[in-house]
């Protein structure tokens, strides 16, 4: 009965190692976390700059929405690309603090463009 008892919970513990435990794919350390952020603040850009041109081609209220849209995403974008470089310099001891501020700066550029 032992015996089974290891055996079932060994296997429990290759398979959460391999699988996962079922929490959001988080990059697991510093390096792989600031390589996240710069991509998607890259992506971002590409966005605000697509919304820019958008806004230069419109005329009347669209052209004024859209205006502000592109404000509002261009402030949450230097917002996150603040968090990052706070990010990139954070010590250890500071680290989760930080990146959850990030996270919460990233979420709100990317909500800034889906608007």
């Amino acid at each position: 009965m032992f015996r089974t008892c290891v055996i079932g919970c060994a296997l429990m513990v290759a398979l959460c190692l391999t699988v996962g435990c079922g929490k959001d794919a988080k990059p697991t350390n510093k390096d792989e976390a600031l390589k996240t952020y710069k991509t998607q603040l890259s992506g971002f850009d590409k966005q605000v700059d697509e919304l820019k041109a958008k806004a230069d081609k419109a005329e009347g209220e669209a052209k004024t929405k859209l205006d502000a849209k592109w404000k509002e995403a261009s402030a949450k974008r230097d917002a996150a690309k603040k968090k990052l470089e706070e990010l990139e310099k954070a010590a250890t001891d500071k680290w989760e603090a930080v990146e959850k501020e990030a996270k919460t700066a990233f979420d709100d550029m990317v909500k800034a463009v889906k608007e």
